[in-house]
């Protein structure tokens, strides 16, 4: 589920929220209650870096997972 970040066209209020294909068009402003947002456009997060080298996730393929059964860190 993506994380996205909206303002308020009505109250200008900025905030997050884990958005499904389903759920975008419901999306309320958690002030206001309005319907009028702009959907902002955020960068993704860097991954954490371990010496020289980027840490992988249990796959191996990216950041670490963070889940307290992973072995990598």
């Amino acid at each position: 589920m993506p994380l996205y970040e909206y303002t308020c066209r009505t109250c200008e209020k900025d905030f997050e929220v884990l958005v499904t294909s389903r759920d975008e068009d419901e999306v309320r402003c958690p002030e206001c209650e309005g319907t009028e947002l702009d959907r902002r456009f955020g960068l993704p997060a860097r991954g954490r870096v371990v010496g020289n080298s980027t840490a992988t996730n249990c796959q191996g393929d990216g950041p670490p997972c963070g889940a307290p059964w992973c072995t990598r860190v």
